[in-house]
């Protein structure tokens, strides 16, 4: 699944390389975050620029398994305001995050055996993040971020313990957001 996703965006790149057309001003991206790569985190994004540069729309994903016990998807959108209105430069806005987790719980019982418990749910974290874009005129951008935000929602397993990750508190996100625009 990890790869299908990284493989999908890549050929989607590509393929809008080679067939784009040329027009006077590009508004729409697809793109991907590398730094979660060292993580073993694949996300991606689609956005579209919006009143003359004014704004983005942005759409991340998400799929993450740091460990065999543990896998995170989630999906978001995302509010740019740029600040010269020009579709780069330094931005701000709002984050909607909602992230599906799924737990394998391994405790010891009474009888000191390992029993697991598989723990799902749904959290959602609102959220702010500012950054700054670089675009060049070959359609490829840059765009680091960082942000915060506070993750609604709890993954508790029936004995009262709570996932490390993805469950509720204070979030923070840093970001490349590495795109091609068309």
């Amino acid at each position: 699944m990890k790869n299908v996703v990284v493989v999908g965006i890549v050929l989607l790149m590509l393929f809008n390389l080679a067939v784009a057309q040329e027009t006077t001003e590009k508004t729409k991206m697809v793109g991907l975050n590398p730094l979660g790569l060292l993580l073993n985190l694949y996300s991606g994004h689609y956005g579209i620029i919006t009143n003359g540069g004014a704004n983005e729309l942005n759409f991340p994903f998400l799929y993450w398994s740091p460990l065999d016990e543990l896998t995170i998807m989630g999906i978001g959108a995302k509010y740019r305001i740029y600040k010269d209105g020009n579709g780069k430069g330094a931005f701000y806005g709002g984050t909607f995050d909602a992230m599906s987790v799924s737990w394998d719980y391994e405790t010891l019982d009474d009888n000191w055996d390992w029993s697991t418990e598989n723990v799902t749910g749904v959290t959602f974290t609102p959220g702010a993040e500012v950054g700054y874009r670089w675009s060049w005129e070959n359609g490829f951008t840059l765009a680091p971020t960082i942000g915060a935000g506070y993750t609604l929602g709890t993954i508790e397993a029936s004995d009262g313990t709570e996932a490390d990750f993805g469950s509720s508190g204070i979030s923070w996100s840093l970001g490349i957001g590495l795109a091609y625009m068309f």
